[in-house]
C-alpha cells in the first residue's frame, strides 16, 4: 500500500475522532422552520438572479455565483412555483465578487437547503469544495421530490446530479459527506429528505463523486412507519461505520409489526434481511441477499 494512501487513512481516522468530539463539518441538517432570518445560506445555482422586489418581473440587481454565502433578512409572503415546488421569495444580503454589499430578493429554490463546506486545510481531500443540496420539483400526489446535489469550488460548479426520492419539501434534509476506501472516488454523499406523516416513506440516497468528475446516485433506501403499529426500516452501513466491511456496503432491513391494544407495545412479527453491495470501481453491484 502506498505511503500516500496510508497517510490519507490516518488523516481520515483523526477526522472521525474529531467529528465525534464536536468538529462535525462533514454533516449538515436543514431547518424545519423554513428560511430562518439571520441565518446563512448558500446560492444553489450559477448566476442566481438577485432582484429589487419579490417576483420574476422585478429588476435584476446582480447575479450571484453558485455557493455564494448570503444572510437571510426576511421571508416574503410572495411565493413562486416551478415543477410543482412552491417556495417563498427571500430577502437577503450578500457581498459580490467585487466586495460590494448588496441586498435584494432571491427565490427560495435558488438557495441550498443544506450545505457542507470543506475546510481549507493542508492534506484535506477536496479542500474548499462546497457540497449543496436543494429541490427542483415536487409531485404532491406521489409524495416524490426532485432533488439536486451540486458541488462547487471558487464560484464554479464542479458536478451536478438530479433524481427523485420520497419526502416532503417542508422537512429539510440531513446531508453528509464521507471518504470511504473505494477506488476511483473523490467522496460519497448521503442526503435524506424526511417525510413528516405516518405511512409515507422517506428516501435516503447515496451518491458517489467519481474522480472522472461524475456525480450520481448509486443507491436509495426507504423507511416508513405508522403510529407504532408497524415499521419497515432500511439502513446503509458503509465501510467506515461500525460493523462495516471494506469495499462493501451493507443494507439491513427490519420489517416489524406490533400489537398496540395494550399499554405496552408488543412486537408480533419481525423479518430481518441483509443485502451486500460491492463497488467495482465503476459501479455498485448487488452481491447477495441474506434473509
Amino acid at each position: 500500500m502506498k505511503l500516500r494512501h496510508l497517510l490519507l487513512i490516518a488523516i481520515l481516522s483523526i477526522w472521525k475522532i474529531q467529528a465525534q468530539t464536536g468538529n462535525e463539518w462533514m454533516y449538515s441538517e436543514g431547518s424545519l422552520e423554513g428560511f430562518v432570518p439571520d441565518s446563512v445560506y448558500y446560492t444553489f445555482v450559477s448566476d442566481a438572479n438577485l432582484r429589487e422586489t419579490p417576483g420574476t418581473d422585478s429588476k435584476v440587481i446582480t447575479r450571484l455565483p453558485i455557493a455564494t454565502p448570503v444572510t437571510v433578512e426576511s421571508v416574503s409572503e410572495v411565493t413562486y412555483s416551478q415543477r410543482g415546488l412552491t417556495l417563498p421569495w427571500v430577502q437577503i444580503r450578500a457581498t459580490t465578487a467585487n466586495s460590494q454589499p448588496v441586498t435584494g430578493f432571491i427565490w427560495g429554490g435558488f438557495l441550498a437547503l443544506a450545505t457542507i463546506v470543506t475546510p481549507e486545510e493542508e492534506y484535506m481531500p477536496n479542500r474548499g469544495v462546497i457540497y449543496l443540496t436543494g429541490l427542483s420539483g415536487y409531485n404532491e400526489t406521489e409524495h416524490k421530490l426532485t432533488i439536486q446535489v451540486r458541488l462547487a469550488l471558487a464560484g464554479k460548479e464542479l458536478a451536478k446530479t438530479e433524481f427523485t426520492s420520497m419526502g416532503n419539501p417542508g422537512y429539510y434534509p440531513a446531508f453528509e459527506v464521507d471518504y470511504p476506501p473505494f477506488e476511483g472516488l473523490n467522496a460519497i454523499v448521503k442526503v435524506n429528505y424526511y417525510y413528516p406523516a405516518c405511512g409515507h416513506p422517506s428516501g435516503n440516497n447515496l451518491l458517489f463523486w467519481q474522480k472522472s468528475g461524475q456525480l450520481s446516485r448509486v443507491l436509495e433506501t426507504t423507511s416508513v412507519s405508522d403510529g407504532g403499529v408497524f415499521y419497515d426500516s432500511q439502513e446503509m452501513i458503509l465501510p467506515s461505520d461500525k460493523g462495516g466491511i471494506g469495499e462493501h456496503i451493507l443494507v439491513t432491513r427490519d420489517i416489524s409489526e406490533f400489537d398496540d391494544t395494550k399499554d405496552d407495545l408488543t412486537r408480533t412479527s419481525q423479518t430481518i434481511s441483509i443485502t451486500l453491495y460491492k463497488w467495482t470501481g465503476t459501479k455498485l453491484t448487488k452481491v447477495r441477499e441474506i434473509k
